[in-house]
């Protein structure tokens, strides 16, 4: 068994980090008080002995630093940490103290979803609860597998995964939607299905994905939902957490890469990106920067103006965090960030065999956001947490459409803006020999502006737009507790007030519209682990979850109107086996089945024009599962399916054909299988050589006869190689191996639906270097 997860692919071991700190340790099992220590201190621990979980340690709380603080907690324990660097050691020996009592709960070593058998702290439970033990479905990009090179976001994220999903109109432009809770593929007024979190702070709540670039981001974290009891309104498909690397207070370090690719047909992409970690006062105060520009190379030619590669996105951003411990187990840290996106032109063609558009204008777009977080936390010798964490995310957009099919030269732009204030405070306490506990308070403030104008010959004509302000308080609590050494609950419930006002952005023609309202919800939550024989375990959940209404702009050009809060309850089912040695099988598998009422629905109209309204309400049932194999160390196979039904019933459904009647951006069937296998070369080089298949299945833009227009249904093949000596790496891609020419979204232009033959291609083969070295 290891202790933490974070595993190196195909190793079978734990790594474990964090910035440095002073140590404060309660009693525990050594396992548990190594993590402990590994995340206060700022060190990289190694344990791969099932029995660090049988020994116990004494307190410990000391200013020693942590490679002292670690012999003074292993004194006596009959292991002994060996140095593999200045801040990275690995627990080697045999344990000289008395097995722990036996009637103490046990605790399971998970597997991961994406690789690795060790025990993973699901961070969005907000208790720190291991995966074993957390009643749910969890997958985590970033530990076992690493995220993918270079510039990504979390679109390319949703490659790694078949449950997530995501449309293609652009980076910053994309909604993600998390286990077919999919609403619409058109951005509108309404909130997000999965809510989006850069640490403990929400960056996103109404719109699109930001698009945020993955630069120095550890993992990626997707809690399926609902998950309306811990996070609120806005997480009904789920939650999306994004972990920082931490800032480093015990030495400076930092990392820079470079990456380049060609692309059939396309011009060069190239992105570059600089990471520093400064010590300012040892084991106190330090600053972590990470600054990148990325150009992604367009492939797509105007074949009326004769422009080549119209579809080039340029990205560029700066983050930051500063980090204070100032004592006494309480830490401050102060970030922000920037960053904006600019596309040259639009992403679709008019048919998947021509990587070709025949736009009568340029159909630019851009998009910027800026972000400030707070987070106070403190620690007690207890295992007593404390946090609290604050922030401040700002946005603006604009796209322009080509409306020449509506009106002779015609053009049509959509503005918006944003701007989100969130708060939260939260007690919570992981216990040694198992359960934990969280309670807290949470307050949203969020401002959504959309604006509208057509541009003609005779100038700009502003047409009518929506302001949204949303407000909501709510108290939560959660807890986590063996029943018996086999079996765990865990219970809790949020309830949640929220107050909506909506404006017209400009004068209305009519006056018929609401402002002010109100909603008040329950949402519990209950969960089970059950630890079967022969390293499996089962578990199961009841959740549920809401959005909150609004104001949205109405069928017609001019109007207004409100649509009502939707809600759904999800049950879940799950099985999943442990593999506790290096080598081994691991796999899981569950069913779901969710009901969805009055979902909210971003739509168009047949002139082109965004509504908003209740579209009805859906069953949705899913299949999914993973299978992990490390028949030897250096090789690593991986698999991962999601299968899924869903029936969407009311008015809209009710007057299409019966096999038009489902929610978009759905595939039913979606897989993806990985293979990594490590060929050590010497002490300190090792290459690894990776392949990857993915297919996506069908899918449609929409319910009904209208919107009844088919994407998806294609494979992507990518090949990988990857150097490893010391400080630096070299990697090689291939991506999208065959060529194929699949549709990824079948929207690019709302004056284009009616035609039915837009298509929105996979980039064509491309060949790719990366080089970076740590400092």
């Amino acid at each position: 068994m290891a202790v933490l997860a974070m595993p190196a692919a195909g190793r079978g071991q734990t790594t474990i980090s964090a910035g440095g700190r002073r140590i404060v340790l309660a009693p525990a099992t050594l396992d548990f008080a190594l993590r402990e220590l590994a995340r206060q201190g700022g060190i990289t621990v190694v344990a791969t002995d099932p029995r660090l979980r049988e020994v116990r340690t004494r307190a410990l709380t000391t200013g020693a630093p942590p490679a002292r603080a670690l012999a003074q907690l292993l004194r006596g324990t009959g292991y002994h940490a060996v140095p593999v660097d200045a801040a990275s050691f690995r627990i080697v020996g045999t344990p000289r103290r008395p097995p722990i009592d036996r009637n103490l709960p046990r605790r399971a070593a998970p597997p991961s979803p994406v690789g690795g058998s060790s025990d993973i702290i699901v961070t969005a439970s907000k208790q720190g609860t291991e995966l074993a033990r957390y009643p749910g479905s969890v997958s985590v990009v970033g530990r076992g597998v690493a995220l993918p090179n270079g510039s990504i976001d979390l679109s390319d994220v949703a490659g790694q995964t078949p449950i997530l999903q995501t449309t293609a109109l652009g980076p910053g432009r994309n909604k993600l939607f998390i286990r077919g809770i999919a609403d619409s593929s058109f951005n509108g007024a309404t909130e997000s299905t999965a809510s989006l979190y850069l640490d403990d702070v929400q960056i996103a709540f109404a719109g699109p994905d930001p698009g945020l670039k993955l630069y120095d981001i550890a993992e990626v974290e997707i809690a399926e939902g609902p998950q309306g009891a811990l996070h609120g309104s806005g997480a009904i498909g789920g939650i999306i957490r994004l972990t920082s690397h931490p800032v480093s207070l015990t030495r400076d370090g930092g990392r820079i890469e470079w990456g380049g690719a060609l692309t059939g047909g396309g011009s060069p992409s190239t992105d570059m990106a600089a990471v520093a970690n400064k010590v300012l006062l040892p084991d106190r105060l330090g600053i972590r920067l990470v600054g990148y520009h990325a150009v992604d190379g367009g492939y797509i030619d105007n074949l009326r103006s004769h422009a080549r590669n119209i579809n080039r996105v340029l990205t560029s951003g700066l983050r930051g965090t500063l980090r204070w411990d100032v004592g006494g187990g309480w830490r401050a840290e102060l970030g922000g960030g920037t960053q904006s996106i600019v596309s040259r032109d639009a992403q679709y063609v008019m048919s998947e065999d021509v990587l070709a558009s025949r736009s009568a204008i340029p159909q630019p777009s851009w998009s910027d956001m800026q972000f400030g977080r707070l987070l106070l936390s403190k620690e007690w010798a207890s295992g007593l947490q404390f946090v609290s964490a604050t922030g401040l995310v700002g946005g603006s957009s604009f796209e322009q459409f080509d409306a020449s099919t509506l009106l002779p030269h015609g053009s049509y732009q959509l503005n918006s803006s944003k701007t989100l204030f969130s708060h939260e405070s939260r007690l919570s306490r992981r216990l040694a020999g198992g359960g934990s506990w969280v309670i807290g308070v949470n307050l949203v403030s969020d401002q959504s502006v959309m604006g509208r104008s057509l541009t003609l010959r005779q100038g700009v004509r502003p047409v009518i737009g929506v302001t949204n302000v949303t407000r909501s308080g709510a108290i939560f609590a959660e807890a986590t507790h063996p029943l018996t050494d086999r079996l765990w609950l865990t219970l809790g419930g949020r309830v949640t007030g929220a107050r909506v006002d909506g404006e017209p952005s400009i004068t209305p023609r009519s006056k018929n519209f609401v402002r002010g309202r109100s909603t008040t919800r329950v949402d519990p939550t209950f969960g089970f682990s059950w630890l079967l024989g022969g390293d499996w375990t089962l578990f199961g959940r009841y959740q549920s979850g809401f959005r909150t209404g609004g104001l949205a702009v109405a069928a017609g050009i001019g109007r207004v109107a409100n649509f009502e809060s939707d809600s759904i309850q999800m049950v879940e089912a799950g099985l999943q086996h442990v593999r506790r040695g290096a080598t081994g099988l691991s796999a899981s598998i569950s069913v779901s089945h969710a009901q969805w009422n009055a979902i909210q629905a971003d739509l168009l109209n047949r002139a082109g024009q965004p509504v908003t309204s209740n579209i009805g309400n859906a069953r949705i049932d899913a299949l999914e599962g993973w299978i992990e194999w490390v028949p030897q160390r250096d090789w690593h196979l991986t698999g991962a399916l999601f299968v899924t039904d869903n029936e969407v019933t009311g008015k809209a459904a009710a007057l299409s054909r019966a096999s038009n009647r489902r929610l978009p951006e759905t595939p039913s069937i979606s897989a993806r299988m990985g293979l990594v296998h490590d060929v050590p070369l010497g002490r300190d080089t090792v290459v690894s050589a990776r392949g990857e298949l993915a297919f996506v299945g069908p899918s449609v833009l929409g319910v009904g006869d209208m919107l009844d227009v088919r994407q998806g249904g294609y494979g992507v093949a990518n090949l990988g190689l990857i150097a490893r000596r010391g400080r630096y790496a070299l990697a090689l891609t291939l991506d999208n191996l065959l060529d194929d020419r699949g549709n990824r979204f079948a929207y690019g232009n709302p004056f284009l639906l009616g035609r039915r033959n837009v298509s929105t291609p996979l980039r064509p083969r491309t060949v790719g270097i990366r080089l970076s070295a740590d400092l």
